[in-house]
């Protein structure tokens, strides 16, 4: 019987272990509804370690809002030698530091099967957002979506769905031309144009609205970042001159934690199977 220790995480977390109780004997850490053995006694008694997705937030505790107490990234990692251990979005010198132990470590933020399936409720949580924070309606509105990764392709059917005027904007040549062959209006430059933007969206890891494109951005559009860390926004300008800006992140596990749950199952098994 495999054994498997839960640490902390959100309510994916929380689902996906309640999904693997009767394939194995189960470890729980960092969750108040649940009776928790002792962190040290499931860390030492499993033979994979399932931590949240992403690691931490700080860099000093563990990512774990299903806790009302602080997990110490330092009692996590002390002493693990030899496990399968399944995490997102790990610090290179944590990462490098399990892995001198024997450890074998599975990032579920570099497999594609997770990353194209985690796009659909990060777009729907898009949705969700645009909705609540805005007093127009999104039909006939107009949207642009920076990145024409997995994440903006899906938000941008959606939206072409709901009958909002769809602009894309992508560095990538090969992405320019999809967004063109799905009927998508294609952003060529920031210009004046961008004043009649109802809302941003930028799913680009790296600095896309800096300073210099602020000034094309009216301060009635809103601006939805689900980027990782440290997102695609200059927040300090943003916040310093007025823009709403919303940072939206984990939106799998806020929107729909059951199906990103059974997403990581299905990572999780390939392995232990």
């Amino acid at each position: 019987m495999k054994k498997i220790a839960f640490i902390g995480g959100d309510k994916r977390n929380y689902l996906l272990s309640e999904m693997f109780e009767n394939e194995g004997k189960i470890f729980k850490f960092g969750f108040d509804d649940y009776d928790n053995e002792s962190l040290k006694k499931c860390l030492n008694s499993c033979e994979y370690i399932i931590f949240p997705v992403p690691f931490s937030k700080d860099g000093v505790n563990l990512y774990a809002p299903t806790s009302n107490k602080e997990i110490k990234i330092e009692n996590c990692i002390k002493g693990i030698e030899g496990k399968t251990i399944f995490v997102g979005k790990i610090e290179d010198e944590i990462l490098k530091s399990l892995q001198k132990k024997g450890n074998v470590i599975i990032d579920f933020n570099k497999n594609p099967e997770f990353i194209k399936n985690n796009a659909i409720p990060t777009a729907e949580g898009i949705i969700n957002i645009i909705i609540e924070n805005t007093d127009i309606t999104i039909d006939n509105s107009n949207i642009l979506v920076l990145g024409f990764g997995n994440v903006g392709k899906y938000t941008a059917k959606l939206l072409k769905g709901l009958n909002a005027r769809v602009f894309c904007y992508d560095i990538k040549k090969q992405e320019v031309a999809n967004i063109k062959s799905c009927g998508y209006n294609v952003l060529e430059e920031f210009n004046n144009y961008i004043e009649k933007i109802d809302v941003i969206v930028n799913t680009v890891p790296a600095l896309v609205l800096d300073e210099d494109k602020f000034k094309y951005i009216n301060k009635n559009t809103l601006i939805i970042d689900v980027a990782s860390k440290p997102g695609g926004v200059d927040f300090e300008y943003a916040k310093r001159n007025g823009y709403k800006v919303i940072h939206a992140l984990g939106i799998p596990g806020k929107i729909a934690p059951r199906t990103a749950a059974t997403y990581m199952k299905n990572i999780i098994e390939k392995y232990i199977i």
